[in-house]
C-alpha cells in the first residue's frame, strides 16, 4: 500500500481516491449543460433575471402579467392592437391612431371622415366624445366635455348632453364648430337629456340647405332652411319663408331672416 500527500492511503491498483477518507471525490456533470444542477450538490451556472432553466439550458420567460400588447420581452408580443391602433408604453392598453375613434363595441378602430360603417345618426358615447354619422361628412365627432356624454344604455349610444341648449336648438357646423354658414341643426331631446343633429341639406332635400334662424317680433325660431329666404313647407316642398317673398331679408354676418322687421 502506498500513500499520497497528507498521509491518505491509497489502494494497489489505481482505484478512485477517498476525501478525506469519507468516500470517492464527486465529478460534476456539465456537458452541454449551462444552468441546473451538476449532480455533486452545486449548479452548472445561473440564469439571468427573467429566463429559468430548463432541461439544462436557460430559456426566457414572457413578461406579460398586467400587459394586453406590446412585446413580451422574449421576442414575441403579449396580444396585438386592432388595426389603426397602436399599443401604449405600458402595454395595457391600445389607442386608435390619430384621424381614429374606437367603433361602438371599442373591439377596433373608425376613420373620422370615412364611411360610417354601421354608426347611425344618434351616435354613440366613446368616453367623453360624441361618435355618430353625418349623412354628408361620414363619421364625425364632437367633444362633449369632462363627464358630458350620456350613455343611453349598455350598448353605449348616447350623445352630449344638452347643456345650455333648448329644443329651438342652435345651428353649427357636423362637428359643433361656428361657422357662417352651417349646415346642422342641433336640438335638445329633452326627454333624454341629449342632443339630435340634423343635417340640413338631407332634411330639406337640398344641397344648398343650411341652418339659419327667422326672427320675428313674437320671438326667434332656429331650423334648417332649403337656402336663402326658402324653407320646407307642404310636403316638405322648398317654399318661400316670407308671405311677400320680397319682404324677405337675410344677415350672413348674424345668419338669420326676417320678414320686413
Amino acid at each position: 500500500m502506498s500513500q499520497v500527500d497528507g498521509g491518505v492511503p491509497m489502494q494497489d491498483g489505481g482505484s478512485t481516491p477517498r476525501d478525506g477518507g469519507s468516500g470517492p471525490i464527486c465529478t460534476p456533470s456539465c456537458s452541454g449543460r449551462s444552468c441546473g444542477p451538476d449532480g455533486c450538490g452545486g449548479a452548472c451556472g445561473t440564469c439571468r433575471s427573467g429566463t429559468t432553466c430548463s432541461g439544462g439550458s436557460c430559456i426566457c420567460v414572457p413578461q406579460c402579467n398586467g400587459k394586453t400588447c406590446g412585446p413580451d420581452g422574449c421576442g414575441g408580443v403579449c396580444g396585438t392592437c386592432p388595426a389603426n391602433a397602436t399599443c401604449n408604453t405600458a402595454g395595457n392598453s391600445c389607442a386608435c391612431a390619430p384621424g381614429y375613434v374606437p367603433n361602438q363595441a371599442h373591439s377596433g378602430c373608425v376613420r373620422v371622415g370615412g364611411a360610417c360603417e354601421g354608426v347611425n345618426q344618434y351616435g354613440y358615447c366613446s368616453g367623453d366624445t360624441w361618435v355618430r354619422c353625418d349623412e354628408q361628412e361620414g363619421i364625425v365627432t364632437m367633444e362633449c366635455g369632462p363627464g358630458r356624454c350620456k350613455r343611453l344604455d349598455s350598448a353605449g349610444n348616447g350623445a352630449c348632453t344638452c347643456g345650455s341648449i333648448d329644443a329651438n336648438g342652435v345651428c353649427a357646423t357636423a362637428s359643433g364648430a361656428s361657422a357662417a354658414t352651417p349646415r346642422v341643426h342641433f336640438t335638445c331631446a329633452t326627454s333624454a337629456g341629449v342632443l339630435i343633429a340634423s343635417n340640413c341639406a338631407v332634411e330639406t332635400g337640398s344641397s344648398a340647405g343650411f341652418c339659419s334662424t327667422f326672427v320675428t317680433s313674437f320671438g326667434h325660431q332656429t331650423t334648417c332652411f332649403c337656402g336663402t329666404c326658402s324653407i320646407p313647407g307642404r310636403n316638405n316642398q322648398c317654399g318661400s319663408l316670407c308671405s311677400n317673398p320680397a319682404q324677405c331679408q337675410y344677415s350672413s354676418s348674424g345668419n338669420f331672416h326676417t320678414c320686413g322687421f
